[in-house]
């Protein structure tokens, strides 16, 4: 996924006042770089998304730029014998942002990780 860009133009006092240099500055995402623990890795082998992790972190970077914490685990549900990947993040988002950046997520989600899908990643956000 490329990171959004923008212009920026100024004049050079040696240039000629017509004269106008224009930059493109790529704007990564601020947020964390998670530690992927071996016994994910391991797991989503097992799973067959191992191919899918590395993009949707990235993706997940890209939609919470802002993020403070970007933690990666594998965790069991208490209630029934399932396991999965958890995206667990702290990001100072207002409620409204958050639910346009869940919006967003699902989007990226539903093209990274194609069909037959099943439920092994999920997202965790944390707002102050």
């Amino acid at each position: 996924m490329l990171s959004p860009t923008f212009a920026v133009e100024f004049s050079d006092h040696r240039c000629l006042p017509e004269e106008v240099i224009t930059m493109k500055i790529q704007i990564g995402s601020v947020a964390p770089h998670p530690v992927v623990p071996t016994e994910v890795l391991a797991f989503a082998r097992e799973q067959g998304v191992e191919k899918y992790l590395t993009e949707l972190i990235e993706w997940t970077r890209q939609v919470y730029p802002s993020a403070t914490r970007f933690d990666v685990f594998t965790e069991d549900d208490p209630e029934i014998p399932d396991r999965y990947i958890v995206f667990e993040l702290d990001a100072p988002l207002t409620v409204e942002q958050s639910l346009e950046a869940d919006d967003r997520w699902g989007e990226g989600w539903l093209r990274i990780y194609p069909y037959p899908r099943t439920c092994i990643f999920r997202k965790s956000v944390r707002l102050p």
